[in-house]
């Protein structure tokens, strides 16, 4: 089938060498990535009243399922590449949770091993739902389907994405430390030092306002079949679009966030001064988190669209 092509495709991409390290570094790198951090604690942290088992469905190197493991929940991580699941793993193991988590290697676009309900709260975060294009639909469908409680995720955002279009220059303010040797940091200081070569192109703009992709996925299929290891072929969704899944599930207090609303219009050295002194950093991310929780502006998150909702109106107590 053309859609398992695709899966390889993303497969490949974050099975490289570098994938591991450029995710376990994220926060360390990336302001805008601290702030995306400390939004999904908050959504997820208001989505855990009875909750005892949860799925991260695409956990990386366990950003959230090693962290929800030291609250005590019975985590299972899965994820699509071997190199971020031992990743992963190590990284539990570090934290002396090892036992508290199962590690599974699998797909999001095959959830049929779980069953109605198998977990209290499903969380699919950083966007994996939007590398499963031309399944993504169904995906969402089946993450709702196996949620007991709750659900919370992060897809690629097509509103927050389309500026970025126009503007060559659209990570920068978030970096740190520019002089870092870190190979994210590095493709980031290079498109910086190529900018003044950088020209629109309309054309993709609208296609990806239109279609809501940045590339035509046959050049991208195309690509790796010469040997490449392109970019994976990327859904962006609008605001609307991803909230019509929850509603036809008839979940309960459907919340939709754009994280980044706020801090993109700060610049760096301002944003830096906000998230590193002590005084100012909480009660920053506690105003980012409300801020970019406001129905009106959540499509202009940076790069992440987050959406969340229950399967009950008020969730029985825990006996």
């Amino acid at each position: 089938m053309i859609s398992s092509h695709y899966e390889q495709i993303a497969e490949k991409f974050w099975s490289l060498p570098q994938k591991p390290g450029e995710e376990d570094n994220r926060d360390r790198l990336f302001m805008d990535d601290q702030i995306l951090h400390a939004h999904l604690e908050r959504e997820i942290e208001s989505r855990l009243k009875g909750v005892k088992t949860i799925l991260d469905a695409g956990g990386g190197t366990g950003r959230f399922s090693i962290w929800l493991a030291k609250m005590g929940y019975q985590v299972t991580h899965l994820d699509l590449s071997l190199p971020m699941l031992e990743r992963a793993k190590s990284n539990a193991k570090a934290a002396g949770i090892e036992g508290r988590i199962a590690f599974v290697h699998g797909k999001l676009t095959d959830l049929s091993a779980y069953g109605d309900n198998s977990f209290d709260l499903v969380i699919s975060l950083d966007a994996p739902v939007s590398y499963t294009w031309p399944k993504h639909h169904e995906v969402i469908q089946e993450l709702i389907r196996i949620a007991g409680i709750a659900i919370v995720l992060c897809v690629s955002n097509r509103l927050g994405g389309f500026p970025g279009c126009f503007n060559p220059l659209r990570k920068v303010p978030f970096l740190l430390d520019e002089n870092d040797p870190d190979s994210a940091m590095q493709w980031y200081v290079w498109e910086k030092a190529n900018a003044e070569n950088w020209e629109p192109n309309f054309a993709a703009a609208d296609h990806l306002l239109t279609k809501g992709m940045y590339d035509d996925p046959e050049r991208t299929l195309e690509e790796m079949k010469n040997g490449g290891t392109p970019w994976p072929v990327t859904y962006l969704f609008r605001p609307e679009e991803i909230q019509e899944h929850f509603q036809a599930a008839n979940l309960q207090d459907i919340r939709l966030a754009g994280p980044g609303a706020l801090a993109r219009t700060l610049p760096g050295d301002i944003l830096r001064k906000l998230l590193y002194t002590e005084a100012y950093r909480e009660p920053f991310l506690e105003r980012c988190y409300r801020f970019d929780s406001e129905p009106s502006v959540c499509g202009m998150g940076y790069t992440s669209l987050v959406v969340s909702g229950g399967k009950w109106k008020e969730v029985p107590d825990t006996p």
